[in-house]
């Protein structure tokens, strides 16, 4: 058999030994767990003994499912020619998967492969603060869940005492469901498997799987989820390649399916274009996940962003005929507008090499790229236009297949433009018309949101997080005697005490206890546990060191710092994308409130009828208004309008009287089939039926976990984006040095074609990625009191080189608990030869470079940081979009942008200044730009006196000054005079 129908063959076995993994760990899923590990706690929970406890499970049917022995003869099944006989021993049920997971339960078979995945994903994860058994434990009351960044929540499952409850119902019913399958069919159905993953996705979310700071990080579904990946692709190895002993000896690769999803987006000559290519990319992944995952079942998903989706896979011996037969079964199966590039990465026990299997895709991904089944569907679209005698060209969407000549698109490209509106139908709340999304003045803005994530996934800034402190290891029980015995009072003499470890392998007592004290196992050779440590290295790098002092270096930054495991590289990714979907898509956008007109829609009847299809779109011309209504009804001629009543205002203030206006008035109408303009009537107007109205004027491009796009009112873009930046700036307030957010907003006129805004899109998303760290010197600390979310902060005053304004940031070092400040998080690289004398401070290369702790950084100190850029301009050109990566502010410069408005409205309605003076002042701005740096200040000065009345001592005058000098100044005017078209001289009400 291929390696393709092997696994195809022992798909009931691997997709039920996944389940056990998953099931492992379902006794975490509890109060009991939580609060047995919380300081003081005098209860005694074991999650690896809820089978011997049926009370355990509030009368639900889930006990029955996991002790069912009828498991054993489906997961036993196995259709392969290898060896792996090992695999049928000691599985009689589920039980059997979360008793024996760990290598101290002796476990056999399947379970042996769970325990290699569990040591692994829990082991690398909790490192040394696994060892730590008091020291990072939370108070009763004070239970929180952190972000992968150290931003704490609330844990759900404390909030809801039904949960627990709830999910055994869910989770026993789909699981009887399955056996129900196995004993009628003999397999999973795709359905059963999928219901099964959206359970545990659901409320496996919703708690922890380590409750200790600070790997209190990890949802028990980020644990469950790797552990599970791991075992799936371990065993589709073995039933290929034959049964090993997999302790200490697993490895995995990355499967990889790449394409370069902005840049076909930006193919699309219209909205429908982007939205219809974003839906089948979707499908298309969809259709690549069921593959891996279901159909022929070897990896799950691990990560998907704009450069193609990532898969865990089995290292096979015969990785390249692997290769070739997933090749032939996408050509076979597969149908797309451009070509995959399908490979897979180095083998590695650590998933790490995702950040560079991502920046190699990015060298690699192509569009257009002929090849494979885009060659075929070429040549078939090109031996079609032969028989057609007809006048044919390139369709210009998908550059593929051919259209006719009149035609805009060939036909699938029409088709796949032309179901925006179906979907709108389904839902008309959620817009899909770039007019309705303009704001009053006709403008839309595309924001561009961008988090650099691969210093972080390939696990080089994990570095600077630590795991558990000196200070924590020293006062554990028992520690502090052994340290004393052995000289150790800092972490320097540690590192001494590992030099002479290298030089002499061979352990004494002492030498025993302290490496029994580090790792939890007794060891008599030093080497032994230098190796295991190493291993965890992602770089590769600790395993090639020979030099004692560099070993010794590097071993305290093994030990001390959060390691790079399955589970917290998946944390860090889907914190940002949490961010991304529920803090911006879901609150912060979604928070628009409806308004009349605004919100509003009008049923308009057109005579005579047009005649166009349902969910079609027309144009037309009213009282010198132009807008595209769709129909909904073309057998009377109805349609509804898809454009900002704000836009019809002439007509009336409210929706009732714009349509009152209408009713009646002749226009002017084309379709998409007659290019003509021809004269019609609108016979009857009157406000749309209720589920039409109060949509939401935004439309989503995409989001993944490091970026997304969405289509908003030019006029409210600023605001939404300073929104967006208040909220990054607190939840992510402990890492803004290192993991850096970068804001665009590209505004345009509704009309432009979406293609050159998206090209736009794409070139600073571009240019977003290539940003360099930059160093800054610290001018002030001071210590302010944040607010509840905060807690205590530091606020930093940066001074960046060419800048004029400084940074102001606020650093938190608080814990949602009041008695416990962040010891692990907020560290900043400072500029530094030597190491700093403080005392929160630590080598997090091995290699001579320092982190300081918030609380200890000083005036005068040099650090770096990963800045955080914004763009914010108006695509008036064509050509302008080829500028639109140059001249980068820092994201912090939209609050000076709202600041600066909020001074020129002041002064404006106040009448101390006039428009007039205003352009008199931005024009001779422009004049003395030409000027030498000396002239420029002796002019800007002279007109902040002449022109703007303002006092040279004033603080308006100093922050004014500089502004301009930073650029500031005239890019607020541009936004608000001339792209939102502010008239605030007019009054309050125009503001």
């Amino acid at each position: 058999m291929s390696i393709l129908e092997t696994l195809k063959e022992n798909r009931t076995p691997i997709l039920l030994a996944e389940i056990g993994a998953y099931l492992h760990l379902v006794g975490r899923f509890s109060k009991e767990f939580l609060e047995t590990h919380v300081r003081d706690s005098d209860l005694q929970f074991d999650y690896q003994k809820i089978c011997s406890n049926s009370d355990f499970f509030e009368n639900t049917r889930l006990y029955e499912m996991l002790t069912n022995k009828k498991l054993k003869d489906f997961i036993s099944k196995l259709n392969t020619s290898a060896a792996v006989e090992e695999l049928k021993k000691d599985i009689d049920n589920f039980c059997n998967f979360i008793q024996k997971h760990t290598w101290r339960d002796a476990p056999k078979g399947l379970c042996k492969i769970l325990a290699d995945a569990h040591g692994i994903v829990s082991g690398i994860d909790k490192s040394l603060a696994g060892r730590i058994v008091e020291a990072g434990k939370q108070r009763k009351n004070y239970i929180f869940r952190s972000t992968a960044f150290g931003y704490e929540k609330e844990i759900e499952l404390l909030k809801d005492r039904g949960l627990k409850k709830q999910f055994f119902e869910e989770l026993s019913q789909i699981l009887n469901n399955i056996f129900t399958e196995l004993e009628t069919k003999e397999q999973i159905s795709y359905e059963s498997y999928q219901r099964f993953l959206s359970i545990i996705t659901k409320y496996y979310s919703k708690t922890i799987g380590e409750t200790r700071r600070s790997i209190n990080e990890i949802s028990l579904y980020d644990y469950a989820y790797s552990i599970a990946s791991l075992v799936k692709s371990n065993l589709a190895k073995m039933l290929v390649d034959g049964w090993y002993e997999p302790r200490s000896k697993s490895k995995w690769t990355i499967l990889s399916v790449n394409l370069d999803i902005p840049r076909l987006l930006s193919k699309g000559l219209k909205i429908g274009d982007i939205l219809g290519y974003r839906e089948e990319t979707e499908q298309l992944f969809n259709e690549i996940k069921k593959f891996v995952e279901y159909d022929y079942p070897f990896g799950n998903e691990i990560y998907r962003d704009e450069t193609g989706i990532y898969f865990s896979s089995p290292s096979f011996e015969e990785i390249k005929k692997f290769l070739e037969e997933i090749e032939k079964t996408f050509f076979n199966h597969l149908s797309f507008d451009v070509s995959l590039h399908i490979d897979t990465s180095r083998e590695s026990r650590s998933m790490t090499v995702i950040a560079s299997e991502r920046m190699n895709a990015l060298k690699k991904i192509s569009f257009p790229h002929i090849s494979g089944m885009m060659k075929h569907q070429r040549n078939a679209a090109i031996n079609n236009n032969q028989e057609n005698k007809f006048s044919f060209e390139k369709c210009p969407v998908c550059g593929v297949r051919m259209k006719s000549e009149k035609n805009d698109r060939c036909e699938v490209c029409d088709k796949r433009y032309k179901k925006r509106a179906e979907s709108w139908n389904k839902d008309p709340k959620k817009t899909v018309w770039l007019d309705e999304v303009s704001d009053k003045n006709g403008c839309v803005a595309m924001i561009v949101g961008k988090f650099n994530l691969n210093k972080w996934l390939s696990g080089e800034l994990l570095d600077t997080l630590i795991s558990t402190t000196f200070e924590e290891w020293k006062s554990e029980n028992g520690n502090i005697q052994l340290c004393s015995k052995l000289g150790i009072h800092k972490i320097e003499d540690l590192e001494r005490k590992f030099q002479d470890m290298f030089k002499n392998s061979k352990l004494d007592q002492t030498g025993k206890e302290l490496c029994e004290s580090l790792v939890g196992i007794k060891i008599d050779d030093f080497s032994k546990l230098w190796n295991s440590l190493a291993e965890r290295d992602a770089t590769g790098y600790a395993l090639n060191l020979v030099n004692e002092e560099e070993k010794a270096r590097h071993l305290i930054k093994l030990l001390f710092r959060k390691h790079p495991s399955f589970a917290r590289l998946r944390r860090i990714w889907s914190t940002t994308k949490e961010f991304i979907d529920q803090t911006i898509l879901e609150t912060i956008i979604n928070s628009f409130i409806p308004s009349n007109p605004r919100t509003k829609r009008i049923q308009l009847v057109i005579s005579p009828n047009p005649s166009i299809p349902k969910n079609a779109t027309c144009d037309i011309i009213v009282g010198g208004v132009r807008f595209s209504p769709v129909c909904i009804d073309n057998t009377k001629g109805i349609f509804i309008s898809t454009t900002n009543l704000e836009i019809l205002s002439k007509f009336g203030r409210t929706v009732e009287e714009i349509a009152e206006a209408l009713s009646g008035q002749n226009i002017k109408l084309k379709t998409e089939e007659e290019k003509n303009w021809k004269d019609y009537m609108i016979i009857e107007a009157k406000p749309a039926d209720d589920e039409f109205q109060d949509y939401i004027p935004y439309i989503e491009i995409y989001d993944f976990p490091d970026q997304f796009m969405i289509l908003v009112p030019a006029y409210e873009a600023l605001d939404i984006a300073e929104k967006i930046l208040m909220e990054y700036e607190k939840q992510f307030s402990k890492v803004r040095d290192r993991l850096p957010f970068h804001l665009g907003i590209i505004a345009f006129h509704r009309r432009t074609p979406l293609y050159i805004v998206m090209d736009a899109a794409r070139r600073l998303l571009k240019r977003f990625e290539m940003s360099k760290t930059i160093e800054a010197d610290v001018i002030k600390v001071e210590d302010i009191a944040g607010d509840s979310e905060l807690g205590k902060c530091k606020k930093l005053v940066l001074q960046v080189d060419r800048r004029e304004i400084p940074l102001n940031w606020v650093v938190s070092y608080s814990t949602k608990d009041p008695e416990v400040e962040d010891l692990w998080y907020p560290y900043l690289r400072i500029c530094s030869a030597e190491k700093p004398d403080r005392a929160l401070c630590f080598d997090y290369t091995g290699s001579g470079d320092y982190v300081v702790h918030i609380k200890e950084i000083k005036e005068k100190d040099r650090i770096k940081i990963e800045p955080s850029y914004l763009k914010l301009c108006y695509i008036e050109e064509s050509s302008d979009r080829f500028n639109v990566d140059e001249n980068l502010k820092f994201i912090d410069d939209i609050h000076h942008i709202k600041n600066l408005w909020e001074m020129v409205k002041r002064n404006l309605l106040s009448k101390k200044w006039t428009l007039s003076q205003l352009y008199s002042f931005w024009r001779e701005l422009e004049r003395v730009k030409e000027y030498d740096e000396e002239t420029f200040e002796y002019f800007l000065e002279s007109n902040l006196i002449n022109i703007l009345g303002l006092n040279p001592s004033s603080g308006e005058f100093e922050f004014l000054k500089k502004a301009i000098e930073d650029g500031l100044f005239e890019l607020c005017l541009h936004w608000n005079l001339q792209v939102r078209k502010e008239k605030a001289e007019k009054g309050a009400d125009s503001i």
